[in-house]
């Protein structure tokens, strides 16, 4: 069950039935200017070591919800460190962050340890819903793998305000990404100079015709594959873009394309047998950021995990938490006082 919530290939969304605007280019993210502020909206039921609420936000006209997770315990004096947490596919997004027995907690039952973990590490947690998720405005974005592309448009934007949340260090932030949400945050990082350092689980990786190719395969690795076979999940890809209201490039959209933008150092973990998002996808990212000289780590993990589980979710946390602290800068106290003046709560 686990996979249901990270594989593009499972979607049982309608097509979009509308022309939709296409998803912005990386240089588009780069020169956007996103409307700044963040909205409390209520109290939400926290978890082992964390109190949480909820804030809304404007992305492209849509009204997006995120859930904060912060660290019990005593607030430093600059705040905690900020870690912006970018789920995975869920394959019905308006029922993102309801757990089993039906009740809206987000992030939901699958991704409940990453505000546990990272906050028992001292890390203030932001998980954006993205738009058409829970009750995010926008849920005929959501279909088919052009929906990266306007989530990291979400992320962007809600990255915009936080110097809204008062207990958070907002000169160190952080940012995960699991699955597709390692896609968005790879993105996002080409895109910003904000995020001090990125750790990316299980990425889905390679260029959007990879993607569209390997999970219309995923089922039955061993079917026949030839051009009288036919492949469903390109041809709808082809379907998507030609419906798009604008040309559109997939090349100017490709994060491996652009990764001399990046600036943020990066942790790598992977299982190797992981089939959710393979391997290889990672080791391709790693060789890329090698041969620009950029800072990364890769671990590599034993078994099939796509999110990790047991000791090697905890691993995986430590190593981002130790990581994270070696990178934070220290922050004047009075500046980051007048920098959350106008905080949501």
């Amino acid at each position: 069950m686990q996979k249901l919530f990270a594989i593009i290939v499972l979607s049982v969304l309608p097509a979009a039935t509308v022309a939709l605007p296409a998803p912005l280019s990386i240089d588009a993210l780069r020169a956007t200017e996103y409307a700044p502020g963040l909205q409390f909206e209520r109290e939400l039921e926290g978890g082992a070591g964390f109190t949480a609420y909820l804030v809304s936000y404007e992305s492209f006209g849509l009204k997006v919800f995120a859930m904060v997770a912060v660290p019990a315990g005593e607030r430093p004096d600059s705040g905690f460190p900020v870690v912006v947490a970018n789920h995975g596919f869920h394959p019905d997004p308006p029922r993102y962050g309801v757990t089993a027995d039906g009740v809206d907690f987000r992030p939901g039952d699958y991704y409940r340890p990453i505000p546990e973990l990272y906050a028992q590490h001292g890390f203030l947690v932001i998980m954006p819903d993205y738009r058409g998720h829970n009750a995010s405005e926008g849920l005929e974005y959501t279909d088919g793998f052009l929906a990266t592309g306007y989530y990291t448009e979400d992320v962007l934007a809600l990255l915009s305000g936080l110097q809204d949340i008062e207990e958070a260090d907002i000169r160190n932030v952080f940012m995960w990404g699991h699955s597709l949400g390692a896609e968005v945050s790879l993105r996002a990082l080409l895109a910003t100079e904000r995020i001090r350092g990125a750790t990316l689980w299980s990425g889905v990786g390679g260029e959007i015709w990879d993607q569209a190719y390997y999970y219309e395969r995923y089922e039955d690795r061993l079917a026949y594959d030839g051009s009288d076979a036919g492949n469903r999940r390109i041809d709808e890809l082809r379907h998507d873009i030609a419906a798009l209201d604008e040309p559109y490039d997939w090349r100017t959209r490709e994060p491996l394309r652009y990764l001399n933008y990046l600036q943020a150092p990066i942790v790598i973990h992977h299982a190797v047998g992981d089939t959710g998002a393979p391997y290889h996808w990672s080791e391709r990212l790693a060789r890329e950021l090698y041969l620009l000289g950029h800072t990364y780590r890769f671990y590599s993990y034993p078994g099939t995990d796509h999110f990790f589980q047991g000791a090697a979710l905890r691993e995986a946390v430590q190593r981002d938490a130790e990581y994270f602290r070696s990178l934070i800068r220290e922050v004047d106290p009075d500046t980051q006082s007048v920098l959350n003046s106008q905080s949501v709560r």
